[in-house]
């Protein structure tokens, strides 16, 4: 595939920056990362904060301030490689994804400048304070909906399934203009791409998910034909009418692109979220209830979700030239690993990091969301899907709680955290 395709399948893999210290057994998808990589990771932090981990062939980055000087030198420090496969993908995979019109571009996460601002300033359109307005009706509605199923079916109930999936889903689905009657299959399609690109797929499902990619991108492109032809009130449109009117500045592709990276940064990472608010927020009682008597207080304890426990513990860049960090020479090419989760415990910027304290001051200087020309375009809409979610709940069932006794699986991958399963009662 080309060097501007959304997925470069094949990369290289850099060797140790000289003198940096080299972890042969750290792994993202190890069991005891995957049931706590905060307790991982701190012992990383506090001890070689800047490690090349053997396994996956990145440097690992585990202090806040190193994270966010890399966020904030976008152009020593590429996201080039934020869509990539971390792990090789079998042959037959990626023979599924050489199907001549299988074509994406990189738009967003994976531009680079000049590119990036030039695409960003049309992107930012469709999360502006009017879109999400225009949203917001819809997202309380849905909301109340699916509360109101589950309380109809009776506890106990698995939230991810019932609320968590769907809710997030539909939102992005609905912002980028997609009829309702293709939810589900739309959703078969993009569930399971963080396996892809950010987990150890078997060959088989690395097949199985290639193919929904393939299917799913087939469907985005002739979508927005549709909406070329026949435009609405949706974000698509909008990409549509601003490259008619200037078809230099946003071409045809890069819209096919965008609506087809939304959906999937959307809409796993929101689900996510929203199952860690609910682990959070009802593992210690006082807490629920606190939100319960002062819905107020919901912001707040949102944002400290996302430092505590976020849906994104790490994410990606690669060195574009000859750099250094915390006094390590890093060869260009170099893959790094930013921990944000680690970054987000930096005892250096919170005390008492290992509390869930939902009236921490500082909470929102999480770096969840990233920092620099990529922060999260989504960061409002994740916010306030999260926040209605929590706001129906206390509402219409303060006596929920976890089912006690039950085991939280997270599925092992380089970047998402958040339960495949949460049960719930009341």
């Amino acid at each position: 595939m080309a060097n501007s395709a959304y997925h470069k399948i094949r990369t290289v893999r850099a060797p140790a920056p000289r003198g940096c210290p080299v972890d042969h057994a750290f792994s993202p998808f190890a069991p005891e990362y995957v049931a706590n990589p905060y307790a991982v990771l701190a012992k990383h932090r506090d001890g070689s904060p800047i490690f090349y981990c053997e396994q996956l062939g990145y440097l690992v980055i585990t202090r806040m301030k190193d994270v966010a000087a890399v966020f904030t030198n976008p152009d020593v420090f590429s996201s080039e490689n934020v869509q990539d496969p971390v792990l090789p993908i079998c042959d037959a995979a990626a023979e599924v994804l050489s199907a001549a019109d299988y074509d994406p571009i990189a738009v967003m996460s994976n531009r680079p400048r000049p590119d990036h601002t030039r695409i960003r300033k049309y992107t930012q359109a469709g999360f502006s304070g009017r879109r999400i307005r225009a949203l917001t009706p819809y997202v309380r509605e849905r909301c109340e909906t699916l509360v109101e199923g589950m309380l109809e079916s009776g506890a106990p109930v698995e939230f991810v399934a019932n609320i968590g999936h769907p809710l997030p889903g539909e939102t992005i689905f609905r912002l980028l203009g997609f009829p309702r009657d293709d939810d589900a299959q739309i959703q078969e399609w993009t569930t399971n791409r963080l396996a892809f690109t950010w987990g150890n797929a078997t060959e088989d499902e690395q097949v199985e998910i290639a193919r929904k990619m393939l299917a799913y991108w087939r469907y985005c492109v002739s979508f927005v034909q549709h909406r070329h032809q026949v435009p609405a009130d949706d974000f698509t449109s909008e990409l549509l009418a601003a490259h008619d009117a200037d078809p230099a500045d946003l071409s045809y592709k890069e819209v096919e692109s965008v609506v087809y990276g939304l959906s999937f940064a959307g809409h796993e990472i929101v689900s996510n979220f929203l199952g860690n608010a609910l682990i959070c927020l009802l593992s210690r009682r006082e807490n629920w209830e606190a939100i319960c008597t002062d819905p107020t207080l919901i912001p707040n304890a949102l944002e400290e979700v996302l430092r505590f426990n976020s849906p994104q513990t790490s994410w990606r860049r690669v060195a574009a030239r000859d750099t250094q960090i915390g006094g390590f020479k890093v060869p260009a090419g170099t893959q790094i690993f930013l921990s944000l989760g680690a970054a987000n415990h930096d005892g250096d910027l919170y005390e008492n990091p290992e509390t869930f304290d939902i009236r921490r001051k500082n909470a929102r200087t999480h770096i969840s969301f990233g920092r620099g020309i990529h922060f999260c375009l989504g960061n409002r809409l994740a916010l306030l899907e999260a926040r209605i979610t929590l706001e129906t709940l206390v509402e219409r069932v303060p006596s929920l709680r976890l089912v006690e006794g039950q085991a939280l699986d997270y599925f092992p991958n380089f970047t998402f955290r958040g339960p495949k399963e949460l049960w719930l009662q009341w």
